[in-house]
């Protein structure tokens, strides 16, 4: 059986449904053809399409932006990681560098946090090191953490060390424990302790300090400090040494790639060594080396503290008999001559000192260092000169000459009655 030919179909090639569809001219001015419209029926909608590329633009955008939150979250971290090392070290160079690597991205991208930090390294300069616009920057920063719901330890921190600086024991003692017991609360606790003339308190901070952190940098050269003026030289020693060695190991942390032989040693802990070698408690041969170090850290330690070691480090040059060494290291400080001068005269007395090391007299404001804060104690007064008792002059009668009167004639009186008897003699004697 033939079925019939589809309607309109002329052409026995085609099968049914799939004759040829005229093209009008309005098809082709709009691009499109009835063939085109219908395949597109059969496909995927335009706005479909189109939906789906913007969702691959959005998430494209979405996997940048969470790739450089994921980028800028591992920065802070990273940074305040080895900020917190570099704060430890306890010393010019480590504070220096901590606010310096924090101030790049890290605090503009954390200011609660790594802000709060970077105003503790900030404040520290200041308190140590005095720095006053370190001071002026670190009460900057602290605007927005103390504003936070939540204040971090470091920010409290930051407090304490910006009110201690500035005498106020009170604010700086309370802040201290805000920010909680261990590490840095207590030294600081500790400095106002010893502000307020209070060692033993003082110990007991530095106590508690150490329980929780024994290699702490700060609390270890404190405690050598109030060892060694308890005249625990030994003990003192030990902690200096512990002093050093953790500093130099906080700044390898937060420097990488750096020495840590290179930068300059701890400054409480040198001057402390040097304290004791002049109070001969020690042998000189200890102290000169990390004071060399220190004198000699142009680019890692303040002048003050430069000129400080090169003092002791002359007076132990001297004393040893090397006078062309501790002149050369006098000369190598660049101070002016003023200066220069009085730090050879405070060294020609520490070289000459017999007992315990004595703060030289009448130390410039310039060379007065934070970290060498050792009482002034006036030298002790010249021997007074024992007169003899002088000669006891009696008052009174004159007894003792009237008796000598008496005495005279009864030895006259003898004499003329001895030659009486020998005339007797004699007349007896003659023949009648």
């Amino acid at each position: 059986m033939t079925l019939p030919a589809a309607p309109g179909s002329e052409d026995p090639d085609f099968p049914p449904g799939d004759e040829p569809v005229e093209v009008g001219s309005e098809d082709i001015v709009d691009g499109s053809t009835a063939a085109g419209r219908k395949r597109g029926r059969s496909g995927a909608p335009r706005w479909l399409v189109l939906s789906l590329g913007a969702a691959v633009v959005a998430a494209g955008a979405l996997g940048v932006y969470a790739y450089r939150a994921h980028q800028e979250r591992r920065i802070v971290a990273v940074s305040i990681a080895r900020a917190r090392q570099l704060v430890r070290a306890d010393t010019w160079l480590g504070s220096q560098r901590a606010a310096d690597l924090l101030g790049v991205r890290a605090a503009h991208l954390d200011p609660r946090e790594a802000g709060a930090l970077r105003a503790l390294a900030l404040a520290l300069l200041a308190i140590d090191f005095r720095e006053a616009s370190a001071a002026t920057e670190a009460n900057a920063l602290l605007v927005e953490p103390m504003r936070a719901s939540r204040v971090t330890p470091e920010a409290q921190l930051a407090v304490a060390a910006l009110a201690l600086r500035e005498g106020k024991a009170g604010t700086a003692l309370e802040y201290a424990n805000r920010a909680g017991q261990g590490g840095l609360a207590d030294v600081l606790a500790a400095r106002v302790a010893l502000l307020a003339g209070s060692g033993a308190a003082a110990a007991e901070s530095l106590d508690r300090a150490l329980t929780g952190d024994p290699e702490l940098p700060a609390a270890l050269a404190l405690r050598g400090d109030l060892l060694r003026r308890s005249g625990r030289a030994a003990d003192a020693r030990a902690a200096y040494v512990a002093a050093i060695e953790a500093s130099s190991r906080a700044l390898a942390a937060g420097l990488p790639g750096t020495d840590a032989a290179a930068p300059g040693p701890h400054a409480r802990a040198t001057f402390g060594l040097a304290k004791l070698a002049l109070s001969r408690d020690i042998a000189p041969e200890e102290a000169n080396a990390p004071l060399r170090r220190l004198a000699g850290d142009t680019g890692g330690s303040p002048q003050v503290e430069r000129a400080r070691a090169a003092l002791y480090l002359s007076a132990l040059q001297a004393r040893a008999g090397d006078r062309a060494g501790a002149a050369a290291t006098l000369e190598a400080t660049g101070l002016d001559a003023d200066l220069r001068a009085w730090l050879q005269r405070a060294a020609g007395q520490l070289e000459v000192e017999r007992g315990r090391y004595r703060v030289p007299d009448g130390t410039p404001g310039t060379l007065v260092s934070a970290s060498d804060d050792d009482p002034w104690i006036p030298p002790p007064p010249p021997p007074t000169r024992v007169e003899p008792p002088p000669k006891q002059v009696l008052h009174g009668f004159k007894v003792h000459a009237a008796a000598a009167k008496k005495s005279k004639p009864a030895r006259a009186s003898s004499k003329t009655t001895q030659s009486k008897s020998k005339q007797k003699k004699r007349h007896a004697s003659q023949p009648g």
